[in-house]
């Protein structure tokens, strides 16, 4: 049980690059995301450690306003739509500027989920008789 504990923190540490790529922006910054998203429930299925709410709730909701943002790029961008020379003159375009913004506060606080998370598996590391 030990070995898979300290895989564990080994992938849940391989995952917080890919959170800090999540700054980027919805679009690519997404994709790394739902990869660290993918690697903490690896981490997790091995450790059967609980994943902070601070970490699954942060995430679950970024990845949601992340979903909303690249919909409302793709509505308001469209091939067929007429075009404009900045985000703030098409209309709904206004709306992706804050969405980016809380886009990133949300990957932030992922990232401090997944760190409380990495903690949490070196002090069940400690519990864990060999």
């Amino acid at each position: 049980m030990r070995t898979r504990r300290i895989v564990a923190i080994v992938v849940v540490i391989a995952a917080v690059p890919l959170v800090i790529l999540g700054l980027i922006d919805p679009l690519e910054g997404g994709l790394a995301l739902l990869g660290a998203i993918v690697l903490v429930f690896v981490a997790w299925l091995l450790s059967r450690v609980p994943v902070p709410r601070l970490a699954w709730i942060a995430a679950a909701a970024t990845v949601l306003v992340g979903a909303v943002t690249i919909a409302i790029a793709i509505a308001v961008f469209s091939p067929g739509s007429p075009p404009t020379t900045g985000t703030v003159a098409a209309p709904g375009g206004g709306l992706l500027v804050p969405l980016n913004w809380v886009w990133r506060v949300g990957v932030l606080v992922t990232l401090a989920g997944a760190v409380l998370y990495i903690v949490r598996l070196f002090q069940s590391l400690r519990r864990v008789p060999e």
